[in-house]
């Protein structure tokens, strides 16, 4: 993981501590965790984000997401 994509969540998280109603914090942190390739954790903040705001952008987000599993994760529809 990149140095400041690191430095960044480590930020936030600690941002997210002090103002745990913040959605925009966990949106942002989940597209840093995107990005970083830590999936499940950026799903988590996305779904935490909604759960405080249901307008957060972190919805279209969400919905980018589960288009892009269920493309690739196919075989779990089919067993």
């Amino acid at each position: 993981m990149e140095l400041n994509i690191e430095n960044r969540i480590k930020q936030l998280s600690e941002e997210i501590v002090k103002s745990p109603q913040d959605d925009a914090l966990y949106y942002e942190r989940g597209k840093l965790y995107w990005k970083a390739g830590m999936r499940a954790e950026a799903i988590t903040d996305f779904n935490q984000a909604v759960s405080l705001n249901a307008g957060s952008p972190a919805a279209d987000y969400l919905k980018m997401v589960n288009e892009i599993l269920d493309f690739y994760n196919t075989d779990l529809y089919n067993p």
